[in-house]
C-alpha cells in the first residue's frame, strides 16, 4: 500500500499521463493541424484481426499513402494527414474489398475497424442463426446481400440501408439485417438510427444473437452511457462468453461507473481471451493507474509496445513508461519512505 507522500508523488506522474487522453479504446491525438489515420482490419464473422491485408489511403481519388499491410494484429498505420475527407481501401485475395471513408476534418481517426466478409460467406454464421437462416426467402436474402456489398465493396451505406429495409419487408423477422443497418448508421454516424436498429435485432433474436450486443454495447460506451452499456455488455457475454469484446466493453462500462475491481476483473478476462489486442492493455493501463499499481502499469506499458511498436498511442506510452520508471527507482532509492 502506497502511503501518502508517495501517494503525492505517484499523483505528480499521473498527471502526465493525461495527456495521453486515454479513453476506454485509447485516442491520442496529433500535434499541429495534422492528424493521424490508422486502425485495424477484422474478420466480419468472429472479429478476429486478419494480417496480410493490403490496406491503401486515398484523397479525391488519387493515392495519399502508398500500400501498407496489416500486421500480425491487423493493425495499420498511415501517420498524420492534413485536414480533409479521405477513404481507405482495404483488400485481400478471398475477401469482399472495402471502401471506408474517412473525415479527420477536427480529429484523429486511429481506432478504425475495417470488417471483412469472405466471398464465399453469403450470410451471418453461427449455430443460432443456422435454423433462422433457412427460413429466409431468396428475395430478402438477395436484398441482404446486396446491402452488404454496397456496406463493404462501395462505402454506398445509405444504398445499403435501402437494401436490409427491403429485406426486412420481404421478412420481418430478419435481425441480421438489422444488425448490419445498425453498422451502417454507425458509419454514418447516426447513433440515435444505429441504436434503434440494434435494439431491434436484439429483440427479434431474444438477446441470443451476440453482434448487435456488442455493437450497441460499444455505441453506449461511446456516448459515455455507462449505465445502459453494462447490461447490454452482460447479454453480450452470455450470447458469446468466448468472445473478447464483450468482456471489454463490460469493463469499459465498469471503469466508467468506478467499479474498478470488476472492471479489472472483466479487462483481465478479455486479455486471456484476446492477448494480442493492443486496445485491452490501454484499458488496463488506466485501471491500473487509478489503482496505483505501478508494477502491473509498466507490464501494460511494456505489453502495449510489444504488441503495437508503431501503434498511434505508442509515443506517449514510451514517455509515460520513462516518467513510470523514473518514479519506480525514486521509491528503492535509500532513505525512501517506504
Amino acid at each position: 500500500m502506497f502511503r501518502q507522500i508517495q501517494r503525492a508523488i505517484f499523483s505528480s506522474f499521473i498527471a502526465l499521463s493525461c495527456f495521453l487522453c486515454f479513453s476506454a479504446v485509447g485516442r491520442p491525438q496529433a500535434t499541429g493541424h495534422e492528424h493521424a489515420i490508422g486502425g485495424s482490419v477484422r474478420n466480419e464473422e468472429d472479429d478476429s484481426p486478419i494480417s496480410q491485408v493490403h490496406v491503401q489511403l486515398q484523397r479525391s481519388g488519387n493515392v495519399a499513402h502508398p500500400i501498407l499491410i496489416t500486421n500480425d494484429n491487423g493493425e495499420f498505420y498511415f501517420g498524420q494527414f492534413p485536414p480533409g475527407e479521405y477513404e481507405v481501401i482495404a483488400e485481400l485475395d478471398g475477401y469482399q474489398p472495402v471502401r471506408l471513408p474517412v473525415n479527420i476534418t477536427r480529429h484523429d481517426e486511429i481506432n478504425l475497424i475495417i470488417r471483412v466478409r469472405r466471398l464465399s460467406s453469403t450470410a451471418p454464421t453461427g449455430d443460432v442463426t443456422t435454423a433462422h437462416q433457412l427460413r429466409v426467402p431468396k428475395k430478402a436474402h438477395d436484398a441482404f446481400d446486396k446491402g452488404v456489398s454496397k456496406a463493404d465493396s462501395n462505402a454506398d451505406y445509405r444504398g445499403a440501408i435501402e437494401e436490409f429495409q427491403r429485406a426486412i419487408k420481404n421478412y420481418a423477422d430478419y435481425y441480421e439485417s438489422y444488425t448490419e443497418m445498425g453498422l451502417a448508421y454507425i458509419r454514418l454516424k447516426d447513433l440515435p438510427s444505429a441504436e434503434k436498429a440494434l435494439r431491434k435485432s436484439i429483440e427479434l433474436s431474444s438477446a441470443k444473437y451476440a453482434p448487435p450486443l456488442m455493437l450497441l454495447a460499444m455505441v453506449l460506451n461511446d456516448q459515455n452511457q455507462a449505465d445502459d452499456a453494462q447490461p447490454v455488455a452482460r447479454q453480450a457475454i452470455a450470447a458469446a462468453p468466448q468472445a473478447w469484446r464483450g468482456h471489454y466493453e463490460l469493463a469499459r462500462a465498469l471503469y466508467s461507473r468506478r467499479q474498478v475491481p470488476e472492471a479489472e476483473a472483466a479487462a483481465s478476462t478479455a486479455r486471456a481471451l484476446r492477448p494480442e489486442s493492443p486496445d485491452v492493455y490501454l484499458l488496463l493501463s488506466e485501471i491500473h493507474r487509478s489503482t496505483h499499481n505501478a508494477p502491473a502499469l509498466l507490464q501494460d506499458f511494456d505489453t502495449y509496445l510489444k504488441l503495437a511498436p508503431r501503434g498511434p498511442a505508442a509515443p506517449r506510452v514510451r514517455q509515460l513508461r520513462e516518467q513510470l520508471l523514473k518514479y519506480m527507482e525514486s521509491q528503492d532509492r535509500p532513505g525512501a519512505q517506504p
